[in-house]
C-alpha cells in the first residue's frame, strides 16, 4: 500500500450521500455539476465579487498521480453531462509557453484506444495530465495551449526543483547598510516568481474567451489566490530588485552568488524580471476584468512513491 504523505484540499466527503447535484455557470449559461462529476471534481470555491460572465477553473493535481486520474475521470465525466460544450472547449496548461500547441498525436500513434488502466499507469509517470489523457482516449480535437511567460515559468521551475531538494536552501546573502547581514530563503524567490507569472496566465485565459465559450484553465491554488502572509509578499519587490541589478551586474563580474552559480552563468533565467512585473494572484486579474469563476478540484491523496517520482522529473528538466 502507497504510504500517503499529505491530503490535497480537495480529498472531499467519502459518503457520496453528502453530495448534490449542482450547476456551473459559464460564460452566462449553467451547465450540470452532477453528483457523478463531483466523486472526482469537489466544488471548492466560487468567486464572489461581481462579474458579467464565467469560466470554469481546475486544480492541476501535480503531484498526485491519483489526482490527475480523478481529473481524467471528472472531464469524462463532465462532458458526458454536457456533451455540447465539447466543440466550444480549449484546454489552458500551466507550464508551457503561451499559445504554444500541445499535442497527444504520439501517444495516439503509439495506443489509438487506450484503456483506463493504460492511462492510469501513463499518468503515474508525471508526463502527461489528466486532459492531456482525456483528449488522448476520446480524441474530441479539444485544442491545448500553454499560459506562460516562458522565461518567468523558467525561473519559477528552477526554484521549485531547488527548494525541493534542499527545503532550506538560501536565494541570496544581504546585508544593510548598517551592515547588519540577512538571508532571503529560496522558498520567498519561489512565492515572487509563482506571483510574477499569473498575469501571463491570465491574459491567456480573456483572449481565448474570444474564441471559445468554455477555456477551461488548468493550474495551482496558488496562482488563482496567493495564500502567502502579508511579510512574505513584502519579500517581492526585494527579489525584483536584485534579480534587475543581476541583469546588469551578473554578466560583467559575477557579483551576486544565487543557488546554482554566480549571476552571470544563467542570466537567461532571470532577464524576464522587469520593473514592470506584477505579483497579483490571478483572482485579482478576472476581477478587474469582471469575469467570474468555479474552481474544481480533483480529489487524491500524494503518495511518497508520487513525490519522488514529480521531484525526479523535475530535477532531470532541470539539468537539460
Amino acid at each position: 500500500m502507497p504510504q500517503l504523505i499529505r491530503s490535497m484540499a480537495g480529498k472531499g466527503p467519502e459518503n457520496l450521500d453528502n453530495l448534490q447535484n449542482s450547476q456551473v455557470e459559464i460564460g452566462n449559461s449553467l451547465y450540470n455539476l452532477s453528483v457523478e462529476i463531483q466523486q472526482y471534481l469537489k466544488l471548492h470555491f466560487r468567486s464572489k465579487y461581481d462579474h458579467s460572465t464565467s469560466v470554469m477553473i481546475v486544480q492541476e493535481p501535480h503531484d498526485s498521480s491519483e489526482g490527475q486520474y480523478n481529473l481524467f475521470k471528472g472531464l469524462e465525466s463532465f462532458f458526458g453531462s454536457n456533451p455540447d460544450l465539447v466543440k466550444q472547449t480549449i484546454f489552458l496548461s500551466e507550464g508551457t509557453p503561451a499559445n504554444k500547441p500541445i499535442s497527444v498525436q504520439s501517444l495516439i500513434h503509439e495506443e489509438p484506444h487506450p484503456t483506463d488502466d493504460i492511462i492510469r499507469q501513463v499518468l503515474k509517470s508525471f508526463m502527461i495530465t489528466g486532459y492531456m489523457a482525456y483528449e488522448w482516449k476520446h480524441q474530441q480535437g479539444i485544442p491545448i495551449i500553454g499560459t506562460e511567460d516562458e522565461g518567468l515559468y523558467e525561473l519559477s521551475r528552477r526554484f521549485a526543483s531547488l527548494c525541493r531538494e534542499n527545503p532550506d536552501a538560501i536565494f541570496q546573502h544581504r546585508k544593510y547598510e548598517d551592515g547588519v547581514e540577512y538571508d532571503i530563503p529560496l522558498n520567498q524567490a519561489w512565492g515572487f516568481a509563482v506571483a510574477a507569472r499569473n498575469k501571463r496566465i491570465a491574459q491567456t485565459l480573456i483572449e481565448q474567451m474570444a474564441s471559445y465559450h468554455n477555456p477551461m484553465l488548468f493550474v495551482a491554488w496558488d496562482h488563482l489566490k496567493d495564500s502567502r502572509y502579508n511579510f512574505e509578499k513584502k519579500w517581492d519587490e526585494i527579489i525584483k530588485r536584485n534579480l534587475i541589478d543581476a541583469q546588469y551586474m551578473g554578466p560583467v563580474i559575477g557579483a551576486l552568488q544565487f543557488p546554482w552559480g554566480f549571476a552571470g552563468k544563467d542570466w537567461w533565467l532571470y532577464k524576464s524580471v522587469t520593473k514592470d512585473c506584477e505579483m497579483n494572484d490571478i483572482n485579482y486579474y478576472l476581477e478587474q476584468a469582471k469575469i467570474g469563476y468555479t474552481f474544481l478540484d480533483p480529489k487524491g491523496d500524494v503518495t511518497l512513491e508520487d513525490q519522488a517520482r514529480y521531484n525526479e522529473v523535475f530535477k532531470v528538466q532541470r539539468e537539460k
